[in-house]
């Protein structure tokens, strides 16, 4: 198999599918454990993959300069490169969190893919190259906008009755569970501030026509960077004031929030 041609066998091109879709989609409507590891596996799985295909006769010094490099980038010894570059307006950022390290193996894995003559592609057209050498580009830096993300880590007891019922409030706010009280995650957006609030939340059917939603947790707080791509600031005013939000004042957001699901438009 030429080095062209890994650039089309499937899963190479699945793992940067779901490198894009997690990104660009899964996080925003699905903020938990999952959505927040997907993307740790494609990248670690893509980015070695993708950069073999151009450099073939250095496959293993890419693999594993690429796991030295991932963990570098995920802990604290990198802040001051990334300090240099906010500083000078670069919009680049990553949370440092240990836990993502357990996506490390799948380096092996997509070592053993690229080398593996199992699959075979036939000669595709010379026009989807750059189109898919563009779009793996993307996906690899598309995750790197600043942003600001704190925990919360916040309890409440918090809760407001819809007039809806159960499946109806679900639907809504996209908890897609079938147990008898579903918890799911919920996403407070504040637009003027470019931040976003993360919640636990529970629903448990009144009756056919009213829901409760209880507010059980606040999670965490994130201030995403305006501009495009690489030149992206943080602004420091709203991360200010998304610090001295008291948990009344998120209590407050949260049922606006809630609300606004069901505004008829």
């Amino acid at each position: 198999m030429t080095k062209e041609k890994h650039l089309y066998r499937i899963l190479f091109l699945v793992s940067i599918f779901l490198l894009l879709i997690n990104d660009l989609y899964l996080k925003f409507e699905y903020h938990n454990y999952l959505t927040g590891k997907l993307s740790d596996f494609a990248g670690l799985f893509a980015f070695p993959y993708f950069f073999s295909c151009f450099f073939p006769k250095k496959i293993k010094p890419i693999y594993i300069l690429s796991g030295i490099l991932f963990v570098f980038w995920k802990s604290e010894f990198s802040q001051p490169m990334f300090d240099f570059a906010h500083s000078y307006g670069i919009g680049i950022d990553r949370t440092v969190d240990y836990w993502d390290l357990i996506a490390l193996p799948i380096l092996l894995a997509s070592f053993r893919y690229w080398n593996s003559s199992l699959i075979s592609v036939k000669e595709p057209k010379r026009i989807f190259k750059p189109i898919i050498i563009t779009i793996c580009s993307f996906s690899f830096i598309a995750t790197t906008l600043a942003s600001h993300i704190e925990e919360l880590n916040l309890k409440s007891d918090f809760e407001t009755i819809l007039n809806y019922d159960l499946e109806t409030v679900k639907k809504e706010l996209r908890i897609y569970h079938d147990s008898i009280v579903p918890i799911g995650s919920f996403m407070i957006n504040l637009e003027n501030k470019k931040a976003e609030i993360w919640t636990k939340i529970s629903l448990r059917k009144i009756d056919s026509t009213k829901t409760k939603v209880s507010l059980d947790s606040i999670l965490d707080f994130k201030v995403q960077g305006t501009g495009v791509m690489f030149y992206s600031g943080i602004d420091e005013d709203d991360v200010e004031f998304m610090k001295k939000l008291t948990k009344r004042e998120i209590e407050q957001l949260f049922e606006k929030s809630i609300n606004k699901e069901f505004v008829v438009k």
